[in-house]
């Protein structure tokens, strides 16, 4: 009886730390990333922290609204890598209309075309994301941005700037796995 119980509680532990892949990885077909050297950053405000690999260049900022991570692996071409940032902002966000026109203003002011979004859940909590495309400093340029609500006064952004025209689909997966492995302190 006593190994049954056991058989139970290990397999029940297995069957939950063994999550199956997100509507995002799914979307993009992503594959899993196991990140080379990982190093653990939190941000200033001590409010996430982020999982990247050791040799990205990383900058932290904070004001009393918003505490940012912003890194960069500085080692690849800017056409091989993308510049990631995330930031646990204070202050009360719906996903309603007046927020989708603010994206789509912002987009339009920046030459940025969406070509594919969707509302998912992010760790549990209600999140936008899209994919957008244009040309920025000469190059043709890609965003990946998710945006999740986590508190009724609280919400997390995390976005992508992808450069060139190559390996976009694995760096839209490498930035999706990134994303989803940041753990909240708050």
């Amino acid at each position: 009886m006593k190994n049954f119980i056991l058989y139970i509680v290990a397999t029940t532990f297995l069957f939950l730390s063994c999550s199956s892949p997100s509507e995002l990885h799914k979307k993009y077909n992503c594959t899993s990333v196991k990140i080379k050297s990982p190093k653990t950053i939190k941000d200033f405000n001590k409010n996430f922290k982020l999982t990247i690999s050791n040799n990205w260049k990383t900058t932290l900022y904070f004001n009393k609204y918003e505490s940012d991570i912003f890194a960069a692996d500085t080692l690849k071409q800017l056409t091989d890598s993308f510049i990631l940032g995330t930031s646990y902002n204070l202050g009360m966000l719906n996903f309603n209309t007046d927020f989708y026109n603010k994206t789509d203003s912002i987009l339009k002011q920046n030459n940025l075309e969406v070509i594919n979004s969707g509302s998912e859940l992010f760790q549990s909590k209600p999140a936008y994301w899209y994919l957008a495309k244009g040309s920025k400093n000469g190059f043709t340029y890609h965003q990946f941005n998710l945006t999740a609500k986590l508190s009724e006064n609280t919400y997390f952004n995390g976005y992508s700037e992808i450069y060139g025209d190559h390996n976009i689909n694995e760096r839209i997966c490498e930035t999706i796995s990134i994303l989803e492995k940041i753990e909240f302190l708050q």
